[in-house]
């Protein structure tokens, strides 16, 4: 929120310092919670940022230049001059529409000044609006950037939130870069190494050090004056969290249902063109794990309920599609041939149908809730998206069907299971998984 750019997790490493070392600890915590979700980061210390940055930072070789930036003339030297005081009218307009969108949720807006803006980052500027009256009293500090007609502007303004009366001050760090035609957009994509520590240097820069450090006393002040601000900001990030979780949450659930129609259709095959040969049977077989039972032979066909590892049943047909025809409640049910062995071949989990874990599971499953297969394996119950990391704003590295069984990895408190998906650890959401 996700902007995950060099320079924003730089901006946060410096916020977890003031937090441990100064003096308005608590009260400025509070502000980098909420702030940060406001895309405001405050971020000078002298003890820290100064030590950490002293003596190579204006001695950085420019050998590259973000793909997001404008070709043009840069130079990673930094120069010491003078924070300028709204010295750009341009830069000031852009600022000044930047939090003019903030205040009314305009995304649209945002989008169009941005040179990129995650879904996540959106759905939370639409949700912070409905707190917000108005940003006041707006003043853009700026210094050159490394790109010729770039700045690195640090916007100072005053957040008048709804049924608050003290106005909370804060500070915003920008990284403004020219468009081809000359206008000017926010770059908060990824930055270069070289453009990163540039904007660090700046940053750890005496007059920007003691613009941050007005800038957190004022909100010091600001807080210890009024009770009602201070109880709101203690709160606020709590509320948005929520509720940017919950929007995150639907939109990808209906991203995942458009996506499970789409692909099912794909996947489909009309009954009237498969004609395999028939391989008519009367046997008995064995589960070698905990499968599905469909209606018919397909993983998009109605689940009629399971057959637990080790159990045994008749199947009377063994179709080249993979499926098998078995008896099951007193008629015909299907499952994939591939977790089926003739009974009485020798296989570990066939021997051992009563161990713990199995009737775990088959309680687990007479109750109607998720249950884990004894091999450490899950068995898809609904298509769903396989996702690179535990979140649903993570990428997707797949899809897995209906059906289908992976090896279990691990079961998580959040509500993912952790599995290996075609060679690769992937996560799907539990409830999805039996």
């Amino acid at each position: 929120m996700k902007s995950d750019n060099k320079l924003a997790l730089f901006f946060r490493k410096i916020g977890k310092r003031l937090k441990e070392d100064k003096v308005y600890s608590r009260t400025f915590y509070s502000i980098i919670a909420v702030l940060i979700a406001l895309i405001v980061v405050i971020i000078v210390s002298v003890s820290c940022s100064k030590k950490e940055d002293n003596g190579a930072d204006n001695e950085i070789s420019a050998n590259s230049v973000s793909e997001n930036q404008t070709a043009g003339t840069v130079d990673y030297t930094v120069p010491d001059v003078a924070l300028a005081e709204d010295a750009y009218a341009d830069v000031n307009a852009l600022v000044n529409q930047y939090f003019a969108a903030m205040t009314t949720g305009d995304t649209a807006a945002i989008t169009a000044m941005k040179d990129t803006a995650a879904q996540e980052d959106l759905i939370k500027i639409e949700k912070e609006s409905a707190y917000i009256d108005e940003f006041d009293n707006i003043k853009v500090y700026t210094k050159p950037g490394p790109l010729t007609d770039s700045y690195v502007a640090f916007a100072y303004y005053e957040i008048k939130f709804k049924d608050i009366s003290t106005l909370a001050p804060g500070l915003t760090t920008l990284y403004i870069c020219p468009r081809e035609d000359g206008s000017l957009y926010i770059c908060d994509g990824d930055l270069d190494d070289n453009t990163t520590a540039y904007i660090k240097s700046v940053v750890a820069q005496d007059d920007v050090v003691d613009l941050f450090s007005m800038v957190e006393t004022k909100y010091a002040e600001a807080i210890d004056a009024d009770a009602d601000l201070s109880s709101f900001m203690d709160n606020l990030s709590a509320k948005l969290d929520e509720e940017v979780s919950q929007a995150m949450a639907q939109a990808e659930g209906n991203t995942e249902e458009a996506t499970d129609a789409t692909d099912a259709v794909q996947e489909e095959q009309p009954a009237e063109e498969e004609q395999p040969t028939e391989n008519v049977m009367e046997e008995q077989v064995t589960a070698t794990d905990t499968v599905n039972v469909r209606s018919s032979d397909s993983e998009n066909a109605d689940r009629i309920g399971q057959i637990a590892m080790g159990e045994t049943v008749t199947r009377y047909e063994a179709k080249e599609n993979g499926w098998s025809r078995i008896s099951y409640n007193g008629g015909d049910g299907y499952v994939k041939s591939e977790y089926l062995q003739a009974a009485g071949t020798a296989d570990a989990s066939a021997e051992q149908p009563q161990d713990e874990n199995q009737t775990d599971n088959s309680q687990a499953e007479t109750a109607g809730t998720t249950s884990l297969t004894a091999k450490g394996k899950v068995t898809i119950r609904e298509t769903v998206n396989v996702r690179k990391s535990s979140s649903e704003t993570s990428d997707k590295i797949g899809v897995a069907y209906q059906g289908e069984h992976y090896d279990l990895i691990m079961e998580q408190a959040d509500g993912w299971c952790k599995i290996s998906f075609n060679g690769q650890t992937g996560y799907v959401k539990t409830e999805y998984v039996e």
